[in-house]
């Protein structure tokens, strides 16, 4: 019995102390975790970085298009106000009556030229058919636009 006691006791020894087991490189895996975080983290900066570059560039390309396209629309503003101001002054109406006048030798309307006609009791004109009316006709005018102009 001495021995089994002996065993006993050194049983009871051997499930006092824990059981260890060595491992080599047991700290290398969490190493690794670690580096690999660092190196996603580096790549997702990176990734981000290079995203803010780029928007800074399209960003300053696109102004200076902005500002290309002011200057031409400030252009094409001014030639407008230009050549508005040139049709007008062709337009006006003093021009357009010099322009009458000189080239095409219309002159302006007398008051003996027109011809009033009252119908009472008809519904036609009657239009004198030969000259000697036609001239009796501008006689009475030129006598009626005498009279208005000596009674004014």
């Amino acid at each position: 019995m001495a021995q089994q006691a002996y065993r006993y006791d050194q049983r009871a020894q051997e499930n006092r102390q824990p059981r260890l087991k060595v491992r080599q490189g047991g700290r290398a895996a969490s190493s690794r975790l670690d580096t690999l975080k660092k190196v996603s983290l580096t790549a997702v900066m990176l990734a981000l970085v290079c995203s803010v570059l780029y928007s800074q560039a399209q960003l300053s390309e696109l102004t200076m298009d902005i500002q290309t396209y002011q200057s031409q629309l400030s252009q094409a503003k001014s030639d407008y106000n230009y050549l508005s101001g040139q049709l007008s002054s062709k337009t006006n109406m003093k021009n357009v009556e010099q322009v009458a006048t000189d080239q095409l030798g219309l002159v302006k309307l007398d008051p003996a030229q027109v011809t009033y006609f009252t119908l009472e009791n008809e519904s036609k004109v009657d239009k004198p058919e030969n000259g000697a009316q036609k001239i009796m006709g501008w006689l009475e005018a030129g006598l009626k636009s005498l009279t208005d102009n000596l009674v004014s």
